[in-house]
């Protein structure tokens, strides 16, 4: 798949990873050294690449419109020596395999529910404790949009303890606008979160809500992204 209309100077393949994942299985992601601004990548399947297509082509990413088509390549070859982004980063990365691919197997793939880009974005797999002060940090050190709403999902409790099912927490950010929603996603999503009581960092997780506003109150189970949260907690917790 061949992408154009990214900023070179904001671009590298991390952050297109954290896109095109919610779509299907990303597995290589090369900048073209010849055509500023143009990327190509290559997905888990050809369904994959049309639900990237239908999703993402003409959207507006920050300030310029990408424009997303068919490559005549079928496969992307290793870059043995790839030259560096104006980032300092690789302008090639192999992400088969890596664990934050959503697609990996029937299971993971069912638990993916495809939106088109909007401005608000479900998160999950952030610390049981999380607040809402913590959350508007994270989007602040990354250097993204921060939301203008924040909203957690509750929690079950027993006896003063996080029920099983609650390991982590999870709810809804309502940005400006879709622009500013698709950048945080791009700079914040897979953002490592400390875990003071465990071995290793909560890894949030970003994607498209199917909610087109936020409730002023947020009740357990009453919504679509909160099932999609207890579908993918096996699946996503560090």
């Amino acid at each position: 798949m061949m992408v154009y209309g990214l900023d070179p100077e904001k671009s590298n393949t991390d952050r297109l990873f954290n896109i095109f994942c919610l779509y299907g299985n990303v597995l290589r992601i090369k900048f073209l050294k010849t055509k500023e601004g143009c990327a190509m990548i290559q997905m888990g399947d050809g369904l994959a690449v049309e639900r990237c297509v239908q999703n993402l082509n003409n959207v507006t990413l920050m300030g310029s419109k990408l424009q997303l088509g068919f490559s005549k390549q079928a496969f992307l070859s290793d870059v043995q020596n790839p030259h560096s982004l104006p980032d300092k980063s690789p302008s090639f990365k192999d992400f088969t395999g890596n664990r934050n691919n959503r697609f990996m197997n029937p299971t993971m793939a069912s638990k993916n529910r495809i939106q088109p880009p909007s401005k608000i974005l479900h998160f999950f797999n952030t610390p049981p404790n999380m607040t809402e002060e913590l959350l508007a940090k994270v989007f602040e050190d990354n250097q993204a949009p921060c939301p203008k709403t924040i909203r957690l999902f509750p929690l079950k409790i027993i006896s003063g303890m996080f029920q099983a099912a609650d390991r982590s927490s999870s709810g809804l950010l309502e940005f400006e606008d879709v622009a500013d929603a698709l950048i945080a996603l791009m700079l914040c999503n897979h953002a490592a979160i400390e875990n003071p009581g465990g071995k290793f960092p909560y890894v949030m997780k970003l994607c498209f809500s199917s909610s087109r506003q936020i409730p002023n109150s947020m009740r357990s189970g009453g919504n679509s992204d909160q099932q999609q949260h207890q579908d993918m907690q096996d699946e996503n917790l560090e």
